[in-house]
């Protein structure tokens, strides 16, 4: 499989996250255990009319300082289109995902007084996707099997903690190397958990 450069760059920004990340972890005091410091959360997507969307991506991260977390994830979803004037068309369509995530304000209550407990972060994401041939090869309706588009996405958003470790994510972010084969286009929202 060969590797074109979204790829490389995506990779290559998930690990000057990850190696500044290291440089970072005099932060803790007292350095919490691995058990602590690992989470697990997702995002669940759900849309139904003339495209019907169904996707479940869970993910698994560990904390390498108080404010940068890192992890894969796998990636799942149901496509249907019925778009009157075309052809309707159902497919799956799957992948993983590497993320780094980092906390610029953990607190914003803190930061700026204002009474509003959320954090700000960072989110850095490469992501595969398996995509069908024929539904998402633009130019081509009549290829056959599947192919993997790489995608860089990075972007932000908010941090609602509802507990010592668990809390609801809402961000935005771009995808780097927007094609039309892409399954979504620019700004991409997403919300989502973690615990």
């Amino acid at each position: 499989m060969k590797m074109r450069g979204a790829g490389r760059y995506g990779i290559a920004i998930i690990l000057l996250l990850v190696l500044s990340g290291s440089m970072l972890r005099a932060q803790w005091e007292e350095k919490p255990s691995l058990r602590e410091r690992i989470f697990f959360g997702g995002n669940l997507g759900l849309q139904f009319g003339t495209v019907t969307n169904i996707e479940i991506s869970p993910l698994a991260g560990i904390y390498l300082t108080p404010r940068l977390a890192v992890g894969p994830g796998i990636k799942y979803e149901y496509f249907k289109s019925n778009y009157p004037g075309y052809v309707p068309y159902e497919t799956h369509i799957y992948g993983g995902t590497l993320f780094a995530r980092y906390m610029v304000i953990k607190n914003l209550s803190e930061a700026v007084g204002l009474g509003l407990n959320f954090g700000l972060f960072g989110h850095a994401e490469y992501e595969i996707l398996s995509l069908e041939s024929k539904y998402f090869e633009v130019g081509n309706p009549y290829a056959e099997g599947r192919f993997n588009l790489h995608s860089v996405l990075v972007g932000g958003g908010i941090f609602q903690p509802i507990g010592r470790r668990s809390g609801f994510l809402i961000m935005i972010l771009w995808n780097l190397n927007e094609t039309a084969s892409s399954p979504y286009s620019n700004p991409i929202f997403r919300i989502g958990f973690n615990f």
